[in-house]
């Protein structure tokens, strides 16, 4: 049997382990967007989540609340999810700068309408969208949140997991495993309930019971898709909110 010391020996060779993380890579939070994009979803609804969104990265309240924190830069990731199918929309990115909120913007609103989300295909008979994946499978959306956030290239005490969805989850064992997984390994969870559907209030007390995990956590609504900017705007900001400030500069002695 090989030594846990030579097993680790062996991963750092083989690259598996990657660098170690410099003192210029600590973030102040790293945030993991998981965006519901299951067979509820139509596309103008998608393209109201990822516009949303892009508009909350470059808004200056956002980028003010990142300035604020002790390292003044966030790591920043976000993928769709429908059961089983997961598609990187942004990939592990810093945020420290208009710029880099700009890029990740382009990023997010460059992914609508992207094939492999799920439009390409259509059934021949009425022309609906077709998707490999209908269900709303929100466990295996928060264990995917927990393989990126422990892929992430950026050493942060302040990890969380944004799940967005407008539905509960239809298909497996319900996400409360999940859930308690991410929790134990120090995430926080949080919901975004989107959609103008009379149960979006017991889809987000549903989150309340079954996903939300960590101290601070929250589940937050957007009645409508169109409020969504707003929405994200202000789950952003809550999590900021919890990050420690950058150290005042002492005070100069008198001359």
């Amino acid at each position: 049997m090989i030594s846990r010391a030579a097993l680790l020996l062996l991963l750092a060779i083989t690259g598996f382990l990657g660098a170690p993380i410099s003192a210029q890579q600590a973030t102040d939070a790293n945030l993991i967007t998981a965006i519901d994009v299951s067979g509820s979803i139509k596309q103008t609804d998608e393209r109201l989540e990822l516009e949303g969104m892009a508009a909350a990265v470059v808004d200056p309240r956002f980028l003010r609340a990142i300035a604020r924190g002790r390292h003044g830069r966030i790591g920043f990731v976000a993928f769709t999810w429908a059961n089983g199918e997961f598609v990187s929309v942004v990939p592990w990115t810093p945020i420290a700068s208009r710029a880099d909120a700009m890029q990740v913007a382009e990023r997010l609103r460059t992914a609508r309408g992207n094939p492999v989300m799920g439009y390409a295909m259509r059934i021949p008979d009425n022309g609906r969208p077709w998707r490999t994946g209908h269900a709303t499978d929100v466990s295996a959306a928060i264990e995917r949140a927990i393989a990126v956030g422990a892929s992430a290239p950026f050493a942060s005490h302040h990890q969380v997991v944004n799940m967005c969805a407008n539905g509960i989850d239809n298909i497996g064992e319900g996400p409360d495993a999940a859930r308690d997984r991410a929790d134990a390994a120090g995430m926080i969870v949080n919901g975004l309930i989107l959609g103008h559907r009379g149960d979006a209030g017991e889809i987000a007390d549903y989150f309340r019971e079954h996903v939300q995990a960590g101290p601070g956590s929250f589940v937050i609504e957007a009645r409508d898709f169109e409020d969504i900017a707003g929405a994200m705007l202000a789950k952003f900001l809550f999590e900021l909110a919890a990050v420690s400030p950058a150290p005042r500069a002492p005070p100069e002695a008198p001359s």
